[in-house]
């Protein structure tokens, strides 16, 4: 008997609009494990070794909706998988896919561990989890999804083996710990980030001078760095919609990062949740449960060129989402991105 299953359909009855990841951490277990138990019913297990054709897969389902999503933040964006590559480096497996306005991923593959395809009522999605059980990345048919490439992917990749049990690594949450001020190399650390050439090296440097990421912030300020309010999400949206300023969105967890890049329209606080609800976006996030925010500036190669972000954390120092104003490769971003990022940094100062 399928105690797990039982269970969780005994859940539905009393809560029917209860999500899968809920449910799972009201029935002490993980989602993988919950989806696992609906083998048979509503679920079918894939090959995780082939993960990679998988994903190559999706461009036949033609329009779907990817979603990414940490604790606090929530991304879904509907399009087509386009522009996926894979690679390989030090036998960890990668995939990106290049679409700005659309779906544009980087999916750290090597941290995935079982992936399932799952029927919903009128709806079918591929879901991919981490070894501790926890969704990394979805995907979800539309009324515009190619149901019969669906049906095709997932005859090909079934795995031969269709268990309902499914055994996860359990997850330990590290403390949040700040080196030592005397253990740091802080003039160097903030010389080699004067020097940096690209923003993409920033974690490498990180790595190089062995800081956390929200120490590194701190010891930066106020040049490269500022600590903001974590609440000030909802003025920051309301800002970028009024001047319908294009933003870049970066939502992620430890094995996928998605991002967003437009404008925003429809702005909607529900319950605990900040909301935007447009056409091929959506943005769910508990805003109120930020721990830490910071405006972070970094240099390019470009002398003239300085990126603005700002950077929001949870309380256990993780990045949960990070803003860009959006901006052509080499060229420098707009004067209302950069003039918002001041007018925080000055807010906060003054507060």
């Amino acid at each position: 008997m399928n105690t797990l299953l039982n269970q969780y359909q005994a859940l539905k009855v009393e809560q029917p609009t209860i999500k899968a990841v809920d449910a799972a951490l009201k029935l002490a277990t993980s989602e993988a494990q919950l989806v696992a138990a609906q083998v048979g019913i509503s679920a079918i297990k894939l090959d995780i070794n082939h993960i990679e054709s998988i994903l190559k897969g999706l461009k036949k389902l033609e329009h779907v909706m990817a979603m990414t999503r940490n604790e606090l933040v929530v991304n879904e964006i509907k399009g087509c998988y386009e522009k996926l590559y894979t690679s390989e480096r030090n036998n960890q497996k990668m995939a990106i896919a290049i679409n700005p306005g659309g779906i544009d991923l980087r999916l750290f593959l090597y941290k995935w561990a079982s992936v399932f395809a799952v029927k919903l009522n009128n709806m079918v999605s591929i879901q991919c989890f981490d070894k501790h059980g926890r969704a990394v990345h979805k995907i979800f048919s539309t009324e515009q999804t190619n149901l019969t490439a669906y049906d095709a992917l997932i005859n090909k990749y079934s795995d031969s083996e269709q268990s309902t049990t499914l055994t996860v690594e359990p997850k330990v949450i590290d403390e949040l710990k700040f080196k030592p001020l005397e253990a740091i190399n802080v003039t160097g650390f903030l010389k080699a980030w004067e020097n940096l050439q690209d923003v993409h090296h920033f974690p490498a440097l990180l790595t190089e001078f062995e800081i956390g990421r929200t120490q590194a912030l701190e010891l930066a300020q106020p040049r490269w760095a500022q600590e903001i309010s974590p609440i000030s999400l909802p003025f920051i949206f309301e800002t970028l919609k009024a001047q319908q300023n294009e933003v870049m969105i970066f939502v992620n967890n430890d094995a996928a990062v998605q991002i967003y890049s437009g404008t925003l329209i429809n702005l909607k606080q529900a319950g605990p949740w900040y909301n935007v609800l447009d056409d091929d976006f959506n943005l769910h996030i508990k805003s109120d449960d930020f721990a830490r925010a910071f405006v972070v500036i970094k240099p390019t190669d470009n002398g003239e060129t300085l990126v603005h972000s700002i950077e929001f954390f949870d309380e256990q120092g993780n990045t949960v989402m990070t803003l860009f104003g959006r901006r052509v490769e080499g060229k420098k971003q707009s004067t209302d991105w950069v003039e918002l990022c001041e007018q925080l940094k000055q807010k906060n100062l003054a507060a």
